[in-house]
């Protein structure tokens, strides 16, 4: 069984690299399975985006504190 740190770095690895449609044995998989890993991708991309956003918004407000108003 391979540690939870291996898992994750292999984890990190997919999906840091751009979408690209998984082939095996130079066969595509099932329109199932494609959707499934297209999904997944998608869900990671949206939660990275949300993190930076999230970021974004706490340091404009923070900025919006520190400059008086005249």
């Amino acid at each position: 069984m391979a540690d939870d740190a291996t898992v994750q770095s292999r984890y990190d690895a997919f999906f840091a690299a751009d979408f690209m449609p998984l082939i095996r044995h130079a066969q595509t998989q099932g329109a199932e399975e494609r959707i499934a890993y297209a999904n997944e991708f998608t869900a990671h991309q949206l939660g990275q985006i949300d993190k930076k956003l999230a970021r974004l918004i706490e340091l404009m407000e923070r900025s919006a504190t520190l400059v008086p108003a005249p």
